[in-house]
């Protein structure tokens, strides 16, 4: 469904499925965004941050947290972590996810983290 809406959305969506894979190919590929779930095998969501924010050449590649943890201390760890966005999964639609990956592509939004801070 997620890749369906994107699609019409006309963004080109490339997807992983655990964290490893996901690390190599952002490697491989250098998106525009990564969106990124916390629950994942192999490696999950904040390790993969974590590897994404070290490597020189991802550490600007903007990442947008999408999940289903909705604890404040994970929002809090994710932004540590430097991710640009966090959103819970059951808390927004996938055209708002869509809103807020153009926003995010189209520049900057210094200290806004989740939808609440709008």
């Amino acid at each position: 469904m997620v890749q369906h809406k994107f699609n019409k959305e006309q963004f080109d969506l490339r997807t992983a499925a655990n964290g490893s894979e996901g690390l190599a190919a952002a490697r491989a590929q250098k998106p525009e965004l990564i969106l990124l779930d916390l629950v994942m095998p192999v490696m999950d969501g904040f390790e993969t941050l974590r590897e994404l924010k070290a490597d020189p050449a991802l550490k600007d590649v903007p990442v947008l947290v999408l999940t289903n943890l909705s604890h404040p201390e994970d929002m809090k760890r994710c932004e540590a972590l430097g991710a640009g966005g966090f959103l819970v999964k059951p808390e927004v639609s996938l055209s708002s996810v869509a809103a807020r990956i153009r926003e995010m592509l189209a520049g900057p939004v210094a200290g806004r983290l989740c939808p609440a801070d709008q």
